[in-house]
């Protein structure tokens, strides 16, 4: 991969990515012994879900249909409840 074609959105993802891959090392190094993986994990939580949202907003971001609010694909019924208004069983 040639890293000096990367377009700016695909440059700020590989910031992104190499900023989280710095953070989850730099758990795994500080972690106390028996819980590395806690701690990996803990780190994941919140810098990798933080770049799974900034892929989604960038790839979102870059196409105007994603934007657009339209109607449903398909109808989609409700679950069906209870009815309140039923007949009660007469009172014994």
């Amino acid at each position: 991969m040639d890293f000096s074609k990367l377009s700016d959105r695909e440059r700020l993802i590989a910031e992104q990515a190499v900023e989280t891959l710095r953070a989850l090392d730099q758990a795994a190094d500080d972690a106390p012994w028996g819980k590395g993986l806690a701690c990996m994990e803990a780190c994941i939580h919140d810098k990798g879900f933080d770049l799974l949202r900034l892929l989604m907003t960038q790839t979102a971001s870059a196409r105007t249909e994603a934007q657009k609010k339209g109607s449903a694909s398909a109808v989609v019924p409700a679950a069906a409840r209870p009815n309140s208004r039923r007949a009660r069983s007469a009172p014994s």
